[in-house]
């Protein structure tokens, strides 16, 4: 099924050429505590998965990895970076990265949303 609607949409819109990003946060002593993942495809970057170990958050590590991720994003000729998150995990962060809301699945899961973002990045 995949293969199949790759191949319908490469008839479409060309092939995708997926290239996958995969980005690792370290403490000061060199041990891995977090890291981003995603994938390079068409005109954009898809960001899979952000995490840091709780003690590493809010250290600026997140912002690091996500400028290397936009960074590696425009050195590839992308012209956006699209991902999701939930209202109770970091909505507020992507926004001050400059990412704009649009759109939300409301009570997903129950009492919380799921929020997707996208950041168009000019050449």
């Amino acid at each position: 099924m995949r293969k199949g609607l790759i191949e319908y949409n490469s008839a479409k819109v060309g092939k995708p050429n997926y290239k996958r990003l995969v980005l690792s946060a370290r403490d000061k002593k060199g041990r891995i505590v977090g890291g981003l993942t995603g994938d390079l495809y068409w005109n954009a970057l898809y960001v899979e998965l952000l995490w840091l170990e709780e003690g590493a958050r809010k250290s600026g590590l997140g912002a690091g990895l996500m400028r290397e991720a936009e960074r590696r994003a425009r050195r590839a000729r992308k012209e956006l970076i699209f991902l999701n998150t939930y209202s109770f995990q970091a909505p507020g962060f992507y926004r001050r990265l400059g990412f704009r809301s649009f759109g939300r699945i409301v009570n997903y899961p129950r009492g919380a949303s799921r929020i997707f973002f996208v950041k168009r990045l000019r050449p």
